[in-house]
This record gives C-alpha cells, sequence and structure tokens, in this order.
C-alpha cells in the first residue's frame, strides 16, 4: 500500500538539495502514535542483527529551481511525493495525522497538504517499474584502514542477487519465516538511460541508481519489493519504485 501526498505552500518549499533526511523526519513526525513511532524508529522488524522499518518514500516531484550556491532546491506553487510501505497501520497513522493538521512544518518550511491519495496496487510475478528514488545495493568490508564500503551498479551480478537476498531477510523479519518462494532478479531495461546518484545523508555519502527495471519473482518477493522497496536504505528514501503503465 501507498500513499500519495500532494502539498501546497505560500511562495515556495525550500530544501538543501539533499533532503533526504528532512523528508524522513517529516514522515516520522507525521505517525502522531508514540508507542508506534518509538518501536518504527528504534526497533523496526528485526531479522538476525538487522532491523527493517519497512517504508520507503520517492523523492519530492514538482516545479523547482536549484541554487548551486546555497545548495537549497527551492519548489514553487505544490509539490508531490509518494510513502510506501508493507505494514498497511503505519501507512494508517500517517493519513489520520496529517488529515486532522491545518499545516506542518517541513524543515524550516510551513506547508499543507492538499490531498491524499491512498493507492493499493497488485503487483505480477514480472512487472517494468522505473526508480521514484535511486537503489541502493553496497557490500561493507574491512581492510588496512577498516571498513570500506562498495557499491554496485545494476550491470554487475550482485546487484540483483543482493537485492533478492535483501528482500528474503526483509520477509523473514516480517512474517517471522521464509517465503515459500524465493526466486527474484533484478536488470535494467536500457543500460544507456542509467543513472547514477551520489546523495549526502547526515554527512554520509550514499551511491544509488536511477532507471527502469524488468523485475520478476515470487509473488511474496515482488510484494515485498513493492510495498516496502528494493535493496538498501529504503526508510531513508531509497529503492521507491512504480510500476511502468
Amino acid at each position: 500500500m501507498r500513499l500519495n501526498i500532494n502539498l501546497e505552500f505560500k511562495e515556495k518549499l525550500s530544501l538543501s538539495i539533499h533532503y533526504n533526511n528532512v523528508l524522513q523526519a517529516v514522515i516520522l513526525n507525521w505517525i502522531g502514535d508514540e508507542n508506534y513511532q518509538k518501536f518504527i524508529h528504534d526497533c523496526g522488524f528485526k531479522f538476525e542483527k538487522r532491523k527493517y522499518k519497512l517504508f520507503t518514500f520517492s523523492k519530492i516531484y514538482g516545479k523547482f529551481k536549484i541554487n548551486r550556491e546555497r545548495k537549497t532546491i527551492d519548489f514553487f506553487d505544490n509539490a508531490h511525493f509518494t510513502i510506501s510501505s508493507l505494514e498497511n497501520k503505519f501507512l494508517n497513522y500517517l493519513a489520520l495525522n496529517v488529515i486532522q493538521k491545518d499545516n506542518f512544518r517541513f524543515g524550516s518550511n510551513i506547508v499543507e497538504v492538499d490531498s491524499i491519495e491512498s493507492v493499493h496496487s497488485k503487483i505480477s510475478e514480472r512487472e517494468e517499474v522505473y526508480t521514484k528514488s535511486p537503489i541502493v545495493v553496497y557490500s561493507t568490508f574491512k581492510n588496512y584502514v577498516g571498513n570500506k564500503t562498495y557499491y554496485y551498479n545494476p550491470l554487475e551480478r550482485e546487484f540483483s542477487e543482493l537485492i533478492r537476498k535483501n528482500l528474503i531477510h526483509k520477509y523473514e523479519a516480517y512474517y517471522g519465516k521464509l517465503p515459500l518462494e524465493d526466486d527474484f532478479s533484478i536488470s535494467p531495461i536500457n543500460k544507456e538511460r542509467l543513472k547514477q546518484r551520489v546523495v549526502m545523508y547526515k554527512g554520509y555519502v550514499i551511491k544509488g541508481w536511477d532507471g527502469e527495471f524488468l523485475i520478476q519473482g515470487s509473488k511474496e518477493l515482488m510484494d515485498i519489493a513493492y510495498n516496502a522497496g528494493i535493496g538498501s536504505k529504503n526508510s531513508q528514501g531509497f529503492g521507491c519504485i512504480e510500476i511502468k503503465k
């Protein structure tokens, strides 16, 4: 399930170019219920040593202008973005809390929610999709300096396999068991149109990829991919996908 959020604001919505942490904070504050908010923020759904929040969100879309000098992005008139989650309870809390408020703080801005659209899309076992926020796939290694992070690109074999394993772990974290079938693969539809994105998140560099992809696999893992996000760092605003119409 997902929510499409349409925003309105006076003059403009001014944010840092790298605004993922701001949007993430807005979403978590929208939860409203203190206990559930604490659960999502601090604990999430656990598999072994890993914790998954099982939600993701898109980039903000709308008419905008980037100021390279100030390192800001200004949206004009209105803007919209998508929040997606495997857990309907999470989205219900968001929608209820937003409906009850006239406006809210978005970074240093005051904005209004013009409308909220709840979307229930069925995903088949083979879909062409496009990214609404970059897909991040990485491994961490130890070397003589310490930990080193390597980010994979969609043309590397590990990209698809690591995504598959990640989806299985998310399934186990949420349902407490292995999926009946664990097939999943992802491949770029047009290699020439792949775009790498470099995002700063709280001082850390994160590298991801935008593009159009063919995904196919078991119903269980396809549902996880669509609702909870593909790849890593979903709750930081990565791996949100949409089905091509």
